[in-house]
């Protein structure tokens, strides 16, 4: 796949302002060049090839870009506040199914789905699918030989991610299996 990097554009206010443009309007521009938005669009010189895709990215808090908005009409994308980047070989026919919340690796220039994010149970559902399994009395009796802050945690969290070290930790001290831990977070999704 032929992916052009544009960079980062970020929204700024001309000085002066245009006196034929209304109040209000969003201007944006490429950080590395400066150049603008609109000029981009439709200046002499355009920005993109015209049967290419246009695609913007969010900076995620682990450093990864989240792909976002993916047309060939580079008007139904505005990059502010993110990256903005071309795919120029394109051959698909939806470009926002094909790209839309994928993950773009800007060094390897790779795209790539994100993983699933674990799942999350109220404090409710988990106690109601291990009674149902009949392990409650024996993930709370290794709970009981805890440090402080695991029992803490156990008693207190109002909510139970997946892959939580707690959940792990307890998976792990009672002999269970992965799947078993899956099991236990589709029954208790089910509450």
């Amino acid at each position: 796949m032929n992916i052009i990097n544009h960079g980062t554009w970020t929204r700024y206010e001309p000085d002066p302002y245009p006196t034929d443009i209304p109040p209000g309007v969003i201007f944006a521009k490429s950080d590395a060049t400066g150049r603008d938005w609109y000029d981009a669009l439709y200046g002499e010189t355009r920005l993109f090839a015209a049967d290419s895709v246009k695609v913007t990215a969010t900076k995620e808090a682990d450093g990864s870009w989240r792909l976002q908005a993916a047309n060939k009409d580079a008007t139904r994308v505005f990059p502010v506040g993110g990256l903005l980047l071309e795919i120029t070989d394109y051959t698909g026919t939806d470009p926002q199914a094909d790209f839309g919340q994928k993950r773009f690796d800007a060094t390897t220039s790779e795209i790539t789905a994100f993983p699933p994010r674990a799942r999350v149970a109220s404090a409710r559902q988990i106690r109601l699918a291990l009674n149902q399994l009949e392990l409650r009395a024996d993930v709370e009796a290794w709970v009981k030989t805890q440090d402080q802050n695991t029992r803490d945690n156990w008693d207190y969290a109002t909510e139970f991610v997946e892959d939580n070290p707690l959940i792990v930790a307890c998976v792990a001290g009672l002999g269970k299996s992965e799947a078993e831990k899956a099991a236990l977070f589709d029954l208790a999704l089910t509450f």
